[in-house]
């Protein structure tokens, strides 16, 4: 035991960068937890993750909410409303039980497997702001029509190299600029917004 403690302590001596970016997202999940906050799922770094604009004053419609930690993620970064959906039963109650109080946030039980949902969100919401992390049913976005997509941002979780190419293709043919960010492993985020939007923060391709 002593000497796994110093071998830790020789680590974090000789590399406390390496083992800060290593453990931060559990460190900030527990301060979140501690503050009474809702800590981000299975540990995950959302300034990392998500942080690719400006949430203030912005309606955001959050596909793949989990219990909520994005949408107290977003409300905290500004957002005024946040429409969050959740596939996951036991995810979705918990959901709406973080969130019963706050009328910031519109709580949705449903996977999202069609275009249409999509689109229908849209229409019946009008969100500024779109965040998309439903497990490769990102494709889906493809199918929308130029009046789902106008006037709205992007961000997007692709689950594979050949969909994020297709979203970034599809994007750039309907007027939009995109970003690229490399979340994890094979991951990335896609950043889309109308050409004429400002973007708070300007990152190569």
């Amino acid at each position: 035991m002593q000497k796994i403690i110093l071998k830790k302590y020789h680590t974090l001596a000789s590399n406390p960068i390496g083992v800060y970016n290593k453990y931060r997202g559990k460190l900030k999940a527990k301060i979140t937890k501690l503050l009474g906050g809702i800590p981000p799922i299975y540990n995950e770094d959302y300034e990392a993750h998500w942080n690719f604009t400006s949430f203030k004053n912005k309606v955001v419609l959050d596909l793949g909410a989990d219990y909520g930690s994005t949408a107290y993620y977003f409300l905290r970064k500004g957002a005024t409303k946040v429409i969050a959906v959740e596939g996951d039963q036991q995810l979705a109650e918990k959901l709406r039980r973080n969130f019963q109080n706050d009328e910031r946030v519109i709580c949705i039980h449903g996977f999202i497997n069609e275009t249409k949902q999509i689109s229908d969100l849209i229409l019946y919401h009008h969100p500024n702001l779109i965040k998309v992390d439903i497990e490769g049913n990102e494709k889906l976005i493809l199918n929308l029509s130029n009046e789902d997509l106008k006037g709205v941002e992007w961000l997007i979780e692709a689950h594979s190299d050949e969909i994020y190419e297709s979203l970034k293709r599809f994007f750039l043919n309907n007027q939009f600029k995109v970003r690229s960010f490399q979340y994890i492993d094979n991951l990335k985020i896609l950043h889309a917004y109308p050409s004429k939007q400002f973007c708070w923060r300007e990152h190569d391709d």
